[in-house]
C-alpha cells in the first residue's frame, strides 16, 4: 500500500546524515510553493539552497531516490512520491508547530500542499509529531469544518476531502475524536462518509456501545408521573435493581452498509447478579426506520424547569400559608409537594444533566412497527458518526 511505503521512506529518510539539511531544503521549497501558489518547483532556488548548504547530489541519495532530484523536478514514479511525501513529514517533524496560530497556519499549509502537489504529509503527521500532534489535528478539523460551512473558497472542498482522509486514516485519539464529531456536523455526503468510514472495508463502522433504556417520555406523561409521584418511585426502583441486584441491559449499535439498502443492528442482553438472562438482535431494515436520532443538549429542560419551579412554589407557598392558617393536617400537603419535586429533581440529572455532563447522549430509533429502540450512555461523537453513516447514500 502507498501508505506503507510512506511511511517506509519516513523511517529512511530520518535516518539519513543529512536529514536536517534535506528538511530546510524541503521546507523552503514547501513555503515559497504555499505562498505563490505555483506547483513547478524553483530548481535554481533549490540548487542554490543545496551548494551553500554542501550538499552534492550523492549526499541526497536515499533508498527511495534522490531527495535533490525530487526536490527540483518531482517525483517520477511511486519511490519518488514516497520520498516526497516523507520530505515533507519531516518538514512537520523538524519545524513543529509551537503555539495554536502555528497550528493553524501548518494545518492550512499542509492540506493545500497535499490537495495540489506531491508534497503531501497529512498522511505521516502522527510519525512526525507522536502524542504532539493533537493541536495539528484540532486545527485540521477545524479548517475541514470551515471549508464545509462556507466559511472558506468553495475551490478548497479538495482540501476538506483530504483532511477527511487524514482524519479518518489516523491512529490518534485526537484525530478519531475529530473524525466521530465532524461525520454528524458537515453537510457534504462525500466528507460525512469519509469520515465515518473507518470500517468501509468490512462493510460496517465500529459498533456504538452503551446501555438500553427506557424511551423518553412526553411531557403529559413525565408531568403526571411527577404529580403523583410515581417518578420517584420509578427512580427508586431502577437505583435498586442496579445497585442490589446488579441489574444491567448492555447494548451495542452498528450499522451494515449505508443507504437504502443498508441496515441497523441493535443487539442487548438482560443481566442480573452478573448472569445473563435474555438476549436480543433486532435487525431494522433502512426503509423500516422512521426516525433515527439523538437527544440534543440537555433535552427537555424548559419542563423540568416548570415542574420543579412548581414545586417550589408550591412548597414556599404551602408553607407561608400554613404558617397563616394553621390548618388540621398542612405538613401532609407540604411533603407531598416535596415528594414531587424530588421526583422531577432525581428524574432530571439521571436523563439529562449527568449524561451530558458526560459527553453522553441517547440514541432512539423509531421504526414502523414495533417498539421504540432507546440506547443511553452513548458517547456524543459516536453516536453522530453512526447517525451520519446511517444518512449516508
Amino acid at each position: 500500500m502507498q501508505v506503507d511505503a510512506d511511511a517506509r521512506a519516513y523511517d529512511a529518510l530520518s535516518k539519513h546524515p543529512r536529514v536536517a539539511d534535506l528538511a530546510t531544503i524541503a521546507r523552503s521549497l514547501m513555503t515559497a510553493a504555499f505562498q505563490l501558489k505555483r506547483i513547478e518547483a524553483p530548481r535554481e532556488q533549490i540548487g542554490k539552497l543545496a551548494v551553500e548548504m554542501r550538499i552534492s547530489r550523492e549526499d541526497a541519495a536515499t533508498p527511495y531516490g534522490n531527495a535533490l532530484d525530487v526536490l527540483q523536478r518531482g517525483p517520477e514514479d511511486d519511490a519518488g512520491r514516497a520520498l516526497a511525501c516523507a520530505l515533507a513529514a519531516c518538514v512537520v517533524a523538524r519545524f513543529p508547530p509551537v503555539s495554536r496560530e502555528e497550528e493553524d497556519r501548518l494545518a492550512n499549509e499542509l492540506l493545500w500542499l497535499a490537495a495540489h502537489t506531491h508534497f503531501d504529509a497529512t498522511g505521516l503527521i502522527d510519525h512526525a509529531l507522536g502524542p504532539a500532534a493533537d493541536g495539528l489535528w484540532d486545527a485540521i478539523a477545524d479548517r475541514v469544518r470551515r471549508i464545509d460551512q462556507g466559511s472558506l473558497p468553495a475551490f478548497a472542498r479538495g482540501e476538506a476531502l483530504l483532511g477527511g482522509v487524514a482524519l479518518a486514516a489516523s491512529s490518534s485519539r485526537s484525530a478519531a475524536k475529530q473524525a466521530s464529531t465532524l461525520a454528524g456536523d458537515v453537510r457534504d455526503g462525500k466528507l460525512a462518509r469519509i469520515l465515518a468510514g473507518r470500517s468501509a472495508a468490512a462493510g460496517a463502522v465500529e459498533p456504538v456501545r452503551g446501555e438500553m433504556s427506557p424511551a423518553p417520555r412526553g411531557p403529559v406523561t413525565t408531568t403526571l408521573l411527577a404529580i403523583t409521584g410515581l417518578m420517584l418511585v420509578v427512580h427508586a426502583a431502577r437505583l435498586f435493581a442496579k445497585i442490589a441486584l446488579a441489574y444491567k441491559r448492555p447494548a451495542e449499535v452498528v450499522v451494515v452498509d449505508q443507504g437504502e439498502s443498508g441496515s441497523l443492528r441493535v443487539r442487548w442482553r438482560v443481566e442480573l447478579l452478573g448472569r445473563t438472562m435474555r438476549d436480543r438482535d433486532v435487525v431494522l431494515p433502512r426503509s423500516a426506520l422512521v426516525r433515527a436520532s439523538r437527544e440534543v443538549r440537555y433535552p427537555r429542560i424548559a419542563l423540568y424547569a416548570g415542574l420543579l419551579s412548581l414545586a417550589v412554589g408550591s412548597y414556599l407557598g404551602v408553607s407561608t400559608f400554613v404558617d397563616g392558617v394553621r390548618a388540621a393536617s398542612p405538613t401532609l400537603l407540604a411533603s407531598g409537594i416535596v415528594f414531587v419535586g424530588v421526583g422531577v429533581a432525581l428524574d432530571f440529572a439521571l436523563s439529562s444533566i449527568w449524561p451530558t455532563a458526560r459527553g453522553r447522549c441517547r440514541m432512539l430509533f423509531v421504526p414502523r412497527d414495533g417498539a421504540k429502540l432507546c440506547i443511553g450512555d452513548v458517547d456524543t461523537g459516536r453516536a453522530d458518526a453512526i447517525l451520519a453513516r446511517l444518512a449516508g447514500s
